[in-house]
């Protein structure tokens, strides 16, 4: 069947550009033969789209699975080969997120409007258990380097210290791994630990020449002055040292926040992953990525709405939209409580003034958030801060129905997608380890799921027409030089199917 992904996959990938991997092959004829590009591209993409992410599993299933071998030209590539590849050209296919997003614009299916931003967290490959402290790390390094150090000696004594080493145990070998990451996890907390000081620095900085300011001791809590190394009840994982402990629902586990911006038709603009578990510190990047995503693929992001939870709000976020060419509605609390009251009040808020324009000159928010102002100083006699005024014309943006009403399909765009990804598909946990790995790993998770989403709602005919316009467009400058022609009648380029199979379907 045409619409099968097996074909679907094919098509697709025909017109990716691949050109990074065939550069790292060699063309001297020396070494043995690799497989395809286009061929193991095609069984990756396929295989997360049918939930298989195992190496060895792809391995029986290009074997035993009529859609494999569809996709994989008949050929077998061992579990190895199919590891290695994405160990190696992980950025490549993490890349194709945007090659594919710059075909769905081409084809007119991607209209952006609404834009929701959300994070879900997502296993590490990594136990919970592996975590240790900063204490027992010291402790375990200094264990690794002694025991390694007394093998050698107690080698060195056996064998002659002019042996190749040939005979060193594998044991050793696995040791050595272990070693290179207890240093890895223990840098990790070294470096949080000196970020965390240079902000607790500039915290005692900043009172101190507020208090010189004003000539008077600033109210709350002195901000603890900061230490030299990691407090020692801090933790990091030994297997993945870049996973971090989040929460989860109502228990922890050791994972990522897999970020992700999605329009009001459910696909997926904008993907990325962090070990951070809060959501307020990956607003300005994701806007960052969006952006980029935009310019590289063509996407329009013209008068788009933004919605956020209230994870995503703080004053610095605030600053931030306000500067981006769009708008921006962002929960300041739990969303239960945002839908509690029905309405605003008229002598504060005109809605249809709300409503349209730009949010933040218009007359009834800032009348009503000087209203705010003024009492909040008279009655604490005290002037409001920053942060707080800020909260509050947030709150007033949001307080007419038709705002709740359009904050209200924050819900319906973002958690689809996920449900889908972890409900449907059943990825809940990363194969990769590392940060950047797992980022190209949730990069092709959206790509297939933004595949997924364009089929089940009738937009493959489109895509597959410019598919065809595509491959029509290379076909024509790969022949028109005369090297062009040369790789044609030896067999290095062909024509496009559509050219030579009468009966072949567009659709």
């Amino acid at each position: 069947m045409e619409d099968d992904f097996s074909h679907i996959i094919i098509d697709i990938v025909s017109v990716l550009d691949l050109s990074e991997v065939y550069s790292a092959h060699r063309e001297d004829g020396q070494g043995a033969a690799f497989y395809y590009p286009e061929i193991m591209t095609g069984i990756t993409l396929y295989s997360y789209v049918r939930g298989a992410r195992s190496s060895r599993e792809i391995e029986r299933l290009c074997k035993y699975d009529v859609g494999y071998r569809i996709v994989s030209r008949n050929s077998y590539p061992d579990h190895t080969t199919i590891s290695r590849f994405f160990h190696k050209y992980g950025s490549t296919l993490g890349s194709l997120f945007v090659q594919i997003l710059r075909l769905m614009n081409e084809a007119g299916i991607l209209s952006n409007k609404v834009l929701a931003l959300d994070g879900t967290k997502i296993k590490a490959n990594a136990s919970l258990s592996a975590n240790m402290t900063y204490e027992k790390l010291e402790t375990a390094i200094t264990s690794r380097i002694n025991e390694i150090l007394s093998k050698d000696i107690e080698e060195d004594a056996l064998y002659g210290s002019d042996r190749s080493g040939d005979e060193v145990p594998d044991c050793l070998r696995t040791r050595d791994e272990r070693l290179r990451r207890l240093r890895a996890a223990k840098q990790r907390l070294d470096d949080e630990q000196k970020i965390q000081s240079e902000d607790a620095k500039e915290k005692i900085r900043s009172r101190e020449e507020e208090e010189m300011e004003t000539g008077r001791k600033k109210r709350g809590r002195k901000p603890k002055p900061p230490q030299k190394t990691p407090a020692p009840e801090k933790v990091a994982n030994t297997t993945d040292p870049d996973s971090s402990i989040m929460k989860s629902g109502t228990s922890h586990i050791q994972g990522y926040n897999a970020q992700a911006f999605a329009n009001q038709d459910g696909i997926i603009l904008a993907a990325s992953v962090t070990n951070s578990a809060a959501d307020y510190n990956q607003l300005d990047p994701m806007m960052q990525e969006l952006f980029d995503v935009a310019e590289q693929t063509g996407i329009s992001l013209m008068n788009i709405l933004v919605l956020a939870d209230a994870g995503y709000w703080s004053y610095q976020n605030y600053l931030v939209m306000i500067n981006h060419p769009c708008q921006f509605l962002c929960s300041t609390r739990h969303e239960r409580d945002v839908f509690l009251t029905r309405g605003s009040p008229r002598t504060l808020l005109d809605v249809e003034d709300i409503c349209s324009g730009n949010y933040h000159s218009c007359q009834a928010v800032l009348a009503a958030c000087g209203d705010w102002f003024f009492r909040h100083m008279f009655s604490e006699n005290e002037v409001a801060s920053p942060e707080t005024i800020t909260r509050k014309i947030m709150e007033t943006k949001m307080e007419p129905t038709p705002m709740k009403r359009k904050y209200s399909r924050r819900k319906t765009i973002i958690e689809p997608p996920f449900g889908w990804i972890k409900e449907n598909r059943g990825i809940r946990k990363f194969q990769r380890r590392g940060t950047i790995q797992c980022d190209n790993e949730w990069k092709l998770i959206c790509i297939t799921q933004n595949l997924r989403t364009v089929i089940t709602r009738g937009g493959w005919s489109k895509l597959k027409t410019v598919i065809m316009k595509t491959k029509n467009r290379a076909f024509c400058e790969g022949v028109r030089s005369f090297s062009g022609l040369i790789d044609l009648f030896q067999g290095k380029f062909s024509f496009p199917e559509y050219f030579i199979n009468p009966n072949y379907s567009f659709c």
